[in-house]
């Protein structure tokens, strides 16, 4: 997992906390900072952001194919994680094809947030309207090797979102909308506690976490879960 530090990018207290205490890797470990998590408790008491009030930027659960589909996908995933690139250039458009395009199921995407590098390009990637994140997702994880390892990952961002027409001055607002981080890292805590998150990529097929081991055992569960609502 690449975890370098994004210089100048500032996050708010709460937010920081919460960050500390959501690092953990592809791997499953637990982050050991107890300072950090006891501060993370705290800060998850705060009163959650009201995304409805929030304007700019794509907020909540980024929705693939018909709301209304019997079967509902969740994706836990981070913009840093290899693995989930991969999900997303190899395996996402085939369950796209064979599900989401059919009706016959719907995924969810939320992000978990990994590193300062994450909540920067998960903040970037929601500065646009709901069809320009979900553009700008796919770039960023067709592109993740390119400037998660360059050397300033937040300018290779901005470039990439400047494609998508975002441009720096929105940018650099996005990625220090605190709003948004806390939003980020709110449904980080979320993931941790509705479903016992640890990892990424994640997957909760209709409210049953799914052990993702191999992508076939994935397609396995979205077929039963498609055939017993059929």
């Amino acid at each position: 997992m690449h975890n370098k530090y994004v210089s100048g990018f500032k996050v708010a207290t709460a937010s920081a906390a919460l960050l500390a205490l959501a690092a953990c890797g592809d791997s499953g470990e637990k982050p050991a900072d107890t300072d950090a998590a006891e501060a993370a408790a705290e800060a998850v008491e705060t009163p959650a952001v009201d995304v409805a009030q929030q304007g700019e930027g794509t907020w909540g659960d980024l929705v693939y194919g018909d709301p209304d589909a019997p079967v509902t996908i969740i994706e836990y995933a981070s913009l840093t994680c290899p693995h989930c690139a991969t999900f997303a250039r190899v395996h996402m458009p085939k369950i796209k094809k064979d599900y989401i395009d059919t009706g016959k199921a719907k995924l969810i995407y939320r992000n978990f947030i990994m590193n300062r590098v994450d909540i920067a390009a998960s903040a970037a990637a929601r500065c646009g309207n709901d069809e320009t994140t979900k553009k700008l997702m796919e770039v960023y994880f067709a592109r993740q090797s390119d400037w998660a390892r360059s050397a300033n990952p937040l300018d290779e961002l901005a470039s990439l979102a400047r494609r998508a027409g975002i441009s720096r001055t929105q940018f650099d607002r996005c990625v220090s909308n605190d709003a948004m981080l806390k939003h980020l890292m709110q449904m980080t805590m979320g993931a941790q506690k509705d479903y016992n998150i640890n990892s990424t990529p994640s997957f909760v097929v209709n409210e049953e976490l799914v052990e993702y081991r191999t992508i076939d055992e994935l397609m396995e569960k979205i077929a039963e879960a498609v055939a017993d609502g059929s």
